[in-house]
């Protein structure tokens, strides 16, 4: 006896074993992306491995890793020309899915010509609109540094926390705070080259970046009501989902002019407070080892010690963990300080022309 097994079975019978045969790496894109999230970040480099210093190594880039150049030996000087910031758009990629990110900080003397002789502050933001007019962008700062004296430097820091940031098209600047340019006594000026090196692997960085300044100066010694600290600072408030792990404050704060009462802000010691909720968060970030610094032999005070910074150094600023202080699922209300570092607050009783002053940024990384 025979017998035919119709058609549309045996079409169930095949589709059944195509599914039980199916790769779980074939799964879809979303699902894909879902596992990129999964597991520990991967630490291709130990960034705190040079710190204080963070000098670039001779290390290789692995060959999995992207590598995004936001500036090329781009000229910064002031003269006939206005270089003091310069700006890029630069295309970063796609994916957000980053172990960890690092920024390449390379300063070099001007081909032909010689260093800014004097020691600048400057930084690299990210233009947060760039969409509006110039006048009104809003930054947010990722780099921190300090020039050295005749001579250039190159650092390399760790800018995962603000991966997300780091997406498509954006526009970054770069600013030097020099007022050399070519054939001027002081010197010619910078040449400055910023790079981006993205190293693939579960994601690192923080999952909200909220970004309450980017640079921004702040006078000191000022102690009438409508001058001082707290009449520039406007408490901001954060909203903090409710499944967040651990809620980080990074800061970064440089004290410059001397010759006022105490030789603030650049030679004397402040406090810096992070005020959450109404609780205290303090930091002292003077550094008592700028003779230490391999960017050397500089010309100039590089050996001094300074509120926050040393001549040829990279500024990575502090990480303050405020977690305890938040409400999550709430708006949190974050404030700010600045005091001496014995806690009271700086009154400038021989001012100069260049009023003391601290340059400041803060943001705020939410980790879920």
């Amino acid at each position: 006896m025979s017998f035919r097994i119709p058609f549309h079975f045996l079409m169930m019978i095949l589709l059944m074993l195509c599914a039980c045969e199916t790769d779980p790496a074939d799964d879809d894109d979303d699902t894909a992306a879902d596992d990129d999230d999964d597991g520990e970040p991967v630490e291709w480099l130990d960034f705190e491995d040079e710190s204080p210093w963070y000098q670039c190594t001779d290390d290789e880039i692995p060959e999995e890793a992207t590598v995004v150049t936001a500036f090329d030996a781009a000229d910064q000087y002031f003269g006939d020309e206005n270089l003091r910031t310069v700006q890029a758009t630069v295309g970063f990629p796609e994916e957000t899915n980053w172990s960890q990110v690092g920024l390449r900080f390379l300063l070099e003397c001007p081909d032909g010509g010689t260093c800014d002789h004097w020691d600048r502050w400057g930084n690299v933001q990210l233009v947060l609109n760039p969409q509006e007019d110039a006048e009104n962008w809003e930054y947010m700062e990722l780099a921190r540094h300090i020039t050295p004296y005749r001579m250039g430097m190159c650092e390399y820091i760790d800018v995962t926390p603000v991966a997300s940031q780091l997406v498509g098209q954006q526009t970054l600047t770069s600013f030097i705070d020099t007022w050399v340019g070519p054939g001027h006594s002081d010197g010619d000026g910078w040449e400055v080259t910023v790079e981006f090196v993205f190293y693939p692997g579960p994601r690192g960085g923080a999952d909200q970046v909220v970004n309450i300044w980017g640079a921004r100066q702040i006078i000191v010694g000022e102690t009438e009501e409508d001058a001082n600290v707290d009449s520039q600072i406007d408490p901001v408030t954060v909203p903090v989902p409710a499944d967040a792990t651990q809620v980080i404050a990074h800061l970064t704060t440089t004290g410059h002019s001397f010759g006022n009462s105490g030789n603030c802000a650049e030679f004397c010691e402040m406090r810096q407070d992070v005020i959450v909720n109404g609780e205290i968060f303090s930091v002292e970030p003077w550094r008592d080892d700028c003779e230490d610094n391999p960017v050397s032999p500089q010309m100039g005070t590089w050996e001094y010690d300074r509120n926050g910074w040393c001549p040829g150094a990279i500024v990575v600023g502090q990480q303050i963990d405020i977690t305890e202080a938040i409400v999550a699922g709430e708006d949190n209300i974050i404030d700010f300080d600045i005091l001496l570092s014995t806690g009271v607050e700086y009154n400038n009783y021989t001012p100069v022309d260049l009023l003391p002053n601290e340059v400041v940024a803060l943001r705020v990384y939410i980790y879920q």
